[in-house]
């Protein structure tokens, strides 16, 4: 789903922001968040894609086939493919990823050339997905190692080779404009998740956000309108500040 402004840029086309979901996600996110904030960038005059990811929500595949490899690779083909959309400048594109997409984010921002990032609840550290997995998913038996988590599939294969993605040691090379938005409360993702992406950061301009109170997703209309409005704001300073 691509949002656009209703003023498109002259020539050679305005910003635009790709947004990655999170583990279990879709393209909408919890309470719609994506597409609220969608929304808000379109007002303010950036373009957006929203995708799911292969095996989630509406995409071919099944959950089961699910790896971080795999979603790598998907988050460079959206970033090329919204970059060759007529009215994007693929030199002001920025990514914005909320809980395993914020690491998925993180990893591919620097290859990708982003011109800005935002990571909304962020999985610093890989090996906790793992973690969560072998506590509060059960084995599947006859499974080959497979466990189901929440109505999901998840393959041994996206467990096996989890710690071999390292979101913080790319986001260090990583030298645009990072913003690094956190809930106080999230209950998988502690604050220092935040606390290690904004120390491993490599972006001369950062900054880090905790919400007071807020939970993984932001579930509130208070909490979701601060993190929307300080990405917008975010994005509208650091894509195009001369255009807007």
């Amino acid at each position: 789903m691509i949002h656009r402004p209703e003023r498109a840029r002259a020539r050679r086309g305005g910003p635009g922001v790709v947004l990655f979901h999170g583990f279990t996600g879709d393209r909408m996110e919890s309470h719609w968040l994506f597409v609220k904030c969608s929304r808000a960038l379109a007002l303010a005059g950036i373009a957006s894609l929203r995708f799911d990811f292969y095996g989630s929500g509406e995409s071919e595949g099944e959950f089961s086939e699910v790896t971080l490899q795999g979603e790598i690779a998907d988050a460079r083909a959206a970033i090329e493919f919204f970059r060759r959309q007529k009215g994007i400048n693929p030199e002001r594109t920025g990514l914005l990823g909320l809980s395993l997409g914020g690491a998925i984010a993180a990893s591919v921002a620097g290859p990708a050339r982003a011109a800005a990032l935002a990571l909304w609840s962020a999985l610093a550290h890989p090996a906790e997905l793992r973690e969560l997995a072998e506590t509060a998913a059960s084995p599947i038996p006859d499974g080959d190692g497979a466990r189901e988590y929440s109505g999901h599939l998840i393959s041994s294969q996206l467990l096996d080779n989890i710690e071999k993605v390292d979101p913080l040691k790319a986001v260090s090379h990583f030298k645009g404009p990072t913003l690094i938005i956190h809930p106080e409360k999230d209950e998988f993702l502690p604050v220092s998740h935040a606390e290690d992406y904004f120390r491993a950061a490599g972006a001369a301009s950062k900054e880090k956000v905790i919400v007071p109170g807020a939970d993984h997703t932001f579930t509130s209309v208070a909490w979701e309108r601060e993190v929307i409005e300080r990405t917008v704001d975010w994005f509208r300073k650091h894509l195009a500040p001369a255009a807007m």
